[in-house]
């Protein structure tokens, strides 16, 4: 069984509706003047808008099966936070476009998956993926705010973009696995619908991140391979640093907060946050008069 300490659900998560000034990104390689790095992260970007709508659905399929109340104000949260997040990446993934990039296919690929997953899978596998998905996305989200030197390189606004994105999901890291173990519970269909997620979310970042480097005239460039190479699976690379806290999720017990993670959306707000990027902010009320 999952831990059984409900404390965490008393989190309050809620959207902050943020306004970044994309238009202030001018370069192709965006990530370190590299091609790889930078089509690896646009990809993800790509991914968002759908891939999070997706996981909305299959959790508000079970919405009214919940009974505990404080996870039912959570999930309204949840939905608040990654509406909003595909809403920032829609704007994002414009811009990309107009450096160069294709977004759009990665779009149109995505939604055929969705759509067969929808008709040919279980609503109890939907919202399986969906957990699998949120854990591996809130590791990646921990080690950014953990690792410094992950987006070193990155420009601005892409970079402020992708570490608000981390603190919400964070936030909201454990909600999809905690209506999971309250309507369905089976730990045992939930770790191998993970080995089946993990595959393929490996496949399709990787997918997209060709699709995209090869649709501009850099991707030749071998330094630039061996350099995102060296970055993710290298010694302190992202993929290698997150094996410990992917097989945290077989572990029995396994809870989504069973390690923390508040000090770095604490961590965020004290060295990464741009007050006039948040439109609740005063300062970004001065920044933008009415």
């Amino acid at each position: 069984m999952a831990d059984t300490n409900f404390e965490h659900q008393k989190l309050a998560i809620k959207p902050r509706h943020m306004d970044f000034p994309f238009g202030r990104l001018k370069k192709l390689k965006f990530f370190d003047d590299n091609i790889y790095k930078s089509s690896f992260m646009a990809g993800l970007s790509a991914s968002f808008p759908l891939g999070e709508a997706e996981f909305l659905d299959s959790v508000r399929y079970f919405r009214d099966k919940i009974n505990n109340p404080d996870l039912k104000h959570q999930v309204k949260g949840f939905i608040g936070q990654e509406a909003h997040h595909s809403r920032q990446h829609r704007f994002v993934n414009s811009e990309l476009d107009r450096l160069g990039y294709r977004t759009d296919k990665i779009e149109k690929d995505l939604k055929k998956e969705i759509a067969k997953l929808v008709t040919k899978q279980t609503q109890q596998f939907r919202l399986a993926y969906t957990v699998c998905s949120e854990h591996i996305t809130a590791i990646m989200a921990e080690y950014a705010l953990n690792e410094p030197a992950f987006l070193e390189g990155m420009d601005a606004p892409m970079k402020d973009l992708l570490l608000w994105h981390s603190v919400e999901e964070i936030e909201h890291k454990s909600v999809a696995f905690d209506v999971y173990m309250e309507v369905v519970g089976d730990v045992k269909y939930l770790n191998k619908t993970m080995k089946i997620a993990i595959t393929i979310m490996h496949l399709h970042f990787t997918q997209r991140m060709f699709k995209l480097a090869f649709n501009t005239k850099h991707w030749a460039s071998f330094k630039e391979f061996t350099g995102f190479l060296s970055w993710m699976f290298g010694k302190g690379g992202m993929w290698r640093s997150l094996r410990q806290p992917y097989k945290a999720f077989y572990k029995k017990g396994f809870h989504p907060w069973n390690n923390g993670g508040l000090e770095l959306v604490e961590k965020w707000q004290r060295e990464y946050a741009q007050p006039e990027q948040n439109k609740a902010s005063a300062e970004y009320q001065i920044a933008h008069p009415a």
